[in-house]
């Protein structure tokens, strides 16, 4: 049933989320995370404490979102029987690197259910296993430390990740630059800018191949600005 919600706030999920078409993910994913900052005119970009944790690998697809309390990682757990493949996990841990949101044995599971990859705003641990794994995983940084599961936390609701407000179904994507993400319905609008500041790169390279070396209306730029 479409967005039926089980619990209470708290410890409540929902079972289904309206995901983009597969034509939509695959007209981003030809794009960089940079391409896609610049076509959303440098918004929903996540701040660069979200980074490539192992192995750097370009991912892209409808986010399933997971918020959980410091320290615990039940819903995560709860969050692989709804996930589809494809997906990609974002985890709001709140920023706290004092504890892991999960390890090698949760990244194993994702892989084999078919995850693209997970974005966690906190962090991870068993690095050895994540590069055996080869699950893309982008976080602020690796903490031994495990978590327990007696909860609180949310599926498939707004969530906060690297300063950006993430909705079930936008369309995450990751590479060795950062992470984006793209609001479910902008795709074609983020498409059409991420084109235009292409066309605009293509006229810097050329006056590169011809001998210029300085941006040449870099005058008149400061110009405006000295009044």
């Amino acid at each position: 049933m479409k967005d039926k919600v089980v619990g209470t706030i708290g410890f409540r999920y929902r079972e289904t989320i309206a995901r983009p078409s597969a034509e939509s993910v695959r007209r981003l994913s030809d794009y960089s995370s940079c391409n896609i900052s610049d076509g959303m005119h440098k918004m929903y970009t996540m701040d660069g404490g979200i980074r490539p944790i192992s192995p750097v690998k370009k991912i892209c697809g409808p986010a399933v979102t997971v918020r959980i309390s410091l320290g615990d990682n039940l819903m995560l757990h709860k969050a692989l029987g709804l996930v589809k493949p494809g997906d990609v996990l974002v985890v709001d841990a709140q920023g706290s690197t004092a504890f892991s949101a999960c390890g090698g044995i949760m990244m194993l599971r994702m892989a084999r259910l078919g995850v693209q990859g997970i974005v966690v705003d906190g962090a991870v641990r068993d690095i050895e296993d994540i590069r055996e794994i080869g699950l893309p995983v982008y976080a602020r940084g690796l903490s031994p430390q495990g978590g327990g599961k007696a909860g609180p936390g949310e599926i498939n609701f707004p969530v906060a990740c690297g300063g950006v407000v993430v909705m079930p179904g936008d369309i995450i994507l990751a590479d060795g630059n950062g992470v984006v993400c793209v609001p479910q319905g902008e795709v074609d609008a983020v498409a059409a800018g991420v084109q235009a500041k292409l066309e605009k790169e293509k006229k810097s390279y050329a006056e590169i191949e011809a001998g210029q070396l300085v941006k040449g209306d870099i005058d008149k730029i400061l110009k405006e600005k000295l009044g």
